[in-house]
């Protein structure tokens, strides 16, 4: 797989654009993906901790910002087009060139600056185009939508979008990293009973307005524990970050101010409670239940943090301008019961899986199941027959084409079995059968990939068709064996979700020696909830 992100951060545009798009790209890389990032120089970027993450990045030129767009484009432009610090023609030339240079199966684009003009521009230099949005306010030409704002629907891109286009919306496709996913049972266990004694601040990476500020001058006429401890995190390119260092110092109690901490899951594992905006970071404070009080610090938050508040999940401070008088006499009504209520309503919007959905859903995108075809025979009893294929199955030998025709005629007349190809593209790349044992809504399945196939294809293959199962089929459950010795096979169901249900002693002679096989089973409850 080969992705590119188009995604800026500056002191107006924040860091959270880039910083979701790195922990995409970074979840992308660990399963053997290539990605590479188109960004603009603006004040506050983040490039250099692109980089240091060891991305490759293609500067793009800054250019006017009032050019041609004004003369040319009928519909006015996006509300955010300023942000972009180019016209948006300039910077779909510019970015064809990257594309073309990279031929990418994606191209992500997180910016509120672009619309379906610019994707239509670029779209034919890639494969497959995703677009990340808050906002649902501008049309779109993409494959693929992401929105994980609370509350939202797919309804509310209704128009915006192809009709071929998915979207997935919600906090459950939050794009974090995997250390909040990790850390989240922890974290939820230390909530059971507290009082809060440690606070994190973190008002977003570049806080253009000095939320931490006013925070901090809110705090020091608090009545706080004596005890209590306060951390703030923030941006290396955060414009006061000397004015927040100095009202640290000022503070009673040991406060200390982090610049572009790499620990912020752990942080938050360790602080009793949070004050922090309702950006991105909202999502990380969920999925590990930490209760929070939240300031608004841009117009586009004001929906979530309403939507986090009615959840029970925080408590709302207000905007920037309110912090100071509202934040005080917030504080002196938190106790224990507040703070594991937060924490508990908290959890529920957000697990820290939204990631994995994601690629899921990216590498299935295009994929198809369709019922086999007596045109598929020919294609299926040679990849049957392939040595690869055979030395898993219970039978073994060689298939021929009248025992092959014979087993393809029976499924036709059995409505328990279903016969299954799975294609990209309309390129055939692997075969799946289920075969119900009862009027239970319960099937054994048992597939194979085209043999030599590309990385990656069986988890296609495994995603698309338990899809195809559960929704198309109705099944109510789906049971998978491994011999013993099939670590691969055994793996891949655990990945899939399979839970193992029992171990059938002696079950599989390869002609010198009995091995054991494991049993697997998979509820469609369970694998709806998770997709």
């Amino acid at each position: 797989m080969n992705i590119v992100f188009r995604a800026d951060a500056s002191l107006d545009i924040g860091s959270g654009h880039v910083m979701r798009c790195l922990a995409l790209a970074d979840a992308w890389r660990q399963q053997g993906a290539r990605c590479h990032f188109a960004c603009r120089a603006h004040p506050g970027n983040l490039i250099a901790k692109i980089c240091e993450s060891g991305f490759a990045v293609t500067e793009l030129p800054n250019g006017a910002v009032e050019s041609r767009g004004d003369v040319l484009d009928a519909d006015p432009l996006p509300s955010h087009a300023s942000w972009l610090g180019a016209d948006w023609r300039t910077d779909a030339d510019a970015t064809q060139r990257t594309l073309q240079a990279l031929e990418p199966d994606w191209l992500v684009v997180d910016h509120y600056a672009l619309d379906g003009r610019w994707e239509q521009q670029v779209r034919r230099h890639c494969k497959h185009l995703m677009i990340i949005d808050d906002l649902a306010d501008r049309t779109h030409d993409c494959d693929l939508l992401l929105d994980q704002t609370l509350d939202r629907t797919a309804r509310d891109y209704s128009g915006l979008v192809p009709e071929h286009c998915l979207v997935r919306t919600g906090p459950r496709y939050a794009l974090l990293r995997p250390e909040f996913a990790a850390l989240r049972d922890d974290s939820l266990r230390r909530r059971a009973s507290s009082a809060w004694r440690s606070l994190l601040i973190t008002m977003g990476g570049i806080d253009s307005f000095n939320a931490t500020g006013r925070v901090l001058a809110a705090l020091s006429r608090c009545e706080l524990p004596q005890d209590c401890t306060v951390v703030v995190v923030m941006g290396r390119h955060a414009p006061w970050i000397e004015d927040v260092r100095e009202r640290a110092r000022a503070l009673p109690w040991p406060c200390e101010v982090k610049v572009d901490a790499t620990d912020i899951a752990r942080l938050l594992v360790k602080c009793d409670l949070a004050i922090g905006a309702a950006g991105g970071s909202a999502w990380e404070r969920c999925a590990l239940g930490v209760p929070s009080l939240v300031v608004v610090t841009a117009r586009n938050q004001e929906g979530v943090a309403r939507s986090l508040a009615r959840a029970g999940a925080v408590r709302l401070v207000g905007d920037v301008e309110s912090v100071e008088q509202t934040l005080p006499a917030m504080l002196r009504t938190i106790g224990s019961r507040q703070l594991t209520e937060m924490s508990s309503a908290a959890s529920k919007i957000c697990d820290g899986q939204g990631t994995g959905r994601v690629i899921d859903t990216m590498r299935i995108w295009g994929v198809q199941v369709r019922r086999m075809r007596e045109d598929d025979l020919e294609l299926v009893l040679q990849w049957r027959n392939h040595p690869d294929i055979r030395r898993w199955m219970y039978s073994s030998h060689q298939i021929s084409p009248s025992e092959h025709r014979e087993w393809y005629a029976g499924a036709q007349e059995d409505r328990r079995r279903h016969l299954l190809i799975v294609e990209e593209a309309g390129v055939p790349f692997g075969f799946v059968q289920f075969t119900q044992t009862g009027n239970d809504g319960v099937a054994d399945w048992g597939f194979y990939t085209l043999p030599g196939a590309p990385r990656g294809s069986g988890r296609k293959l495994g995603l698309a068709a338990l899809n195809y199962a559960f929704t198309r089929i109705g099944l109510r459950k789906v049971r998978g064996e491994a011999i013993a010795f099939n670590e691969i096979s055994a793996a891949f169901h655990r990945k899939l979700g399979f839970a193992e249900e029992g171990v059938l002693n002696d079950r599989f002679f390869d002609g010198a020696t009995y091995h054991p096989v494991l049993c697997f089973g998979l509820e469609a409850a369970e694998w709806l909830g998770r997709q």
